[in-house]
This record gives C-alpha cells, structure tokens and sequence, in this order.
C-alpha cells in the first residue's frame, strides 16, 4: 500500500474493505471510472443553464472566477441518481456516518440509530486565473473538534465529501490539493497547514475523490490560460446535524416525489432515530407521501 503522502488511485471494483483502509489513513482517496462520462456529461447539461447565469462571486472564499450552480438535487435527475445515491459514496456513508447509541428507556435498554444524509451539493466551473483557495476543514461549518490521536475514531468524524471530475482535472488548472492524513488532526495544532504537503488531484472525467470533512484541502491555482476546471460536489453528513443546504426550502415537493424513496430519505425525508425532524408526531416521508398517513405510526417519544 502506497505512503500517506501518495494518492490512492483505486477503481470501483476495489474491495470495499480496502478503500475503507485508506479512507481511514488518508483520509482520501481517488476512485477512477465511478461515474461513467455519458453520465457527467449529461449532469453538465442539466446545471449548465444554471452556471452560465452565475454572479461573479463577491466574496473571499471562492475566487471570482468561480461559477456555481447549489441545489443540484432540484436542477439535475442525472446528477442526484448516478452521484448522490452512487452505490459505492452510500456504502462508504453507511459505514462511517452511521450512529448508535444505546441509553435506558424504563428498564429497556434502548438503541437508536441515526442514519446519514445529505447537508449540501455544488457544481462548479473555474476559470483560467483563478487562485488557490486556503486550506481548510468543511466540517469547521458544524463546529467539529478532533482530538489528535494515532488511531481513528469514527465518532470525530461528522461527514464525507465526493468531488467528481466534469472534466480533465490537474494541477494546472486548480485541482483540489489536500494534505494525506489531516483527518486526524487536532484542531488546536499550533502551525497552520503548509501548502508544500499537498498532493494534487489528478482526475479524468468520471473519476472520483472522496475524503473526510476534516481534511485539510482547497481548489489551487487555475494557472492556465483557456481551461475551465468543472466538478460536481455532493456533501454527507450524520443525521443528527443541521444541513449547510436547506434541501427541504431548497428542493420542491414535486421534484422529490420524482425520487426514490431511499433518495428521499437520503435528502432528509426521514427521521434521525428516535424523533429528530419529526412532522406533526410523524416521520417526515409522509409530507412526501400524505396518502400514506392514515396507515402510517407515530413516533416512539
């Protein structure tokens, strides 16, 4: 197996056991091939209405070469059923977002399991010019704090992030740069992340890097002078965290009911076990499905 600071290129087909051990390491890894070109091409074509009327971004974050299009569940079916509820990106959720907790109920004692779900989804379009952004933590938006250790502790991590290439992704053109091994850093660290121990995505069309939220990382420089660097991010994070994207203002009902039921509930239509994001004493998915009421439990306070 390859050093900490030496990407990880595996393939879909990988052994999930194995992209597991190096997301733990890693704290990222490369998938090639995940999502088929046709497939990110015809995402493109869905939000592309959607970039091309961006505003020039005014703040310090992105640089103002930066084009985005949010809410890409409501802008685009291809996107939400071949990236959102990609097999292998729910797998990796499943495994690592998952939380049990078990508490006494009376004399019972009591399980609860609060599934993951989405918090947010981008595409974005970057142009010749534009320069790096600062290396930082997403999961900083939910206030996590990582106490430094050698071993890997699930419960310090609170979400995972997949970055899928619509496009020829390098380090010329600003691919995102990220420091192996991060994850696992202690928030109150004395020096600040050092640029020079970045490795640089290097990505075809299709291909994938999926890493933790609290991986140091940020997009580099786009030094080219004709290239335009796209990708599609879809953020996950555990069930009982409040959403960066308000998917349920930000997606209408009828879209979602154009959806799965796993992708509803995926999305946030469902309850974070025992009754957080509960609607008049009932599990959400029965907004979504109403005819389903009269039928439907209650929830167990």
């Amino acid at each position: 197996m390859a050093t900490p600071n030496t990407p990880q290129f595996l393939t879909k087909d990988t052994p999930l056991e194995e992209i597991i051990a190096v997301m733990k390491r890693d704290g990222a890894v490369f998938v090639r091939g995940l999502i088929s070109p046709a497939d990110v091409d015809q995402a493109y074509e869905e939000v592309r209405p959607r970039l091309d009327k961006s505003a020039v971004w005014k703040g310090s974050f992105f640089p103002e070469e930066t084009q985005k299009a949010p809410n890409l569940i409501s802008l685009s079916p291809t996107f939400t059923r071949t990236q959102v509820m990609n097999p292998l990106f729910q797998q990796l959720c499943d495994h690592f977002l998952v939380t049990r907790s078990w508490n006494w109920w009376g004399d019972k004692w009591s399980e609860s399991v609060s599934r993951p779900y989405l918090t947010s989804t981008v595409a974005l379009r970057v142009g010749p010019g534009a320069k790096a952004q600062p290396l930082h933590r997403d999961d900083y938006v939910h206030h996590n704090v990582i106490t430094e250790s050698a071993e890997f502790n699930y419960r310090q991590q609170i979400g995972i992030n997949m970055i899928v290439a619509g496009c020829k992704v390098a380090k010329e053109n600003g691919g995102t740069q990220f420091i192996p091994g991060s994850h696992l850093w202690a928030n109150d660290r004395p020096n600040p992340p050092d640029v020079t121990d970045c490795v640089h995505a290097s990505m075809n069309k299709g291909d994938a890097l999926i890493f933790f939220s609290s991986l140091y990382h940020g997009a580099g420089n786009n030094t080219t002078t004709d290239e335009y660097r796209t990708v599609f991010s879809t953020y996950a994070s555990r069930g009982y965290l409040r959403q960066e994207e308000n998917q349920f203002l930000a997606v209408p009902l009828d879209r979602v009911r154009e959806y799965s039921r796993e992708t509803q509930r995926f999305i946030g239509y469902a309850l974070s076990d025992p009754v957080c994001g509960h609607v008049e004493d009932q599990d959400p998915i029965y907004v979504v499905h109403p005819e389903e009421l009269e039928t439907g439990k209650s929830i167990h306070f």
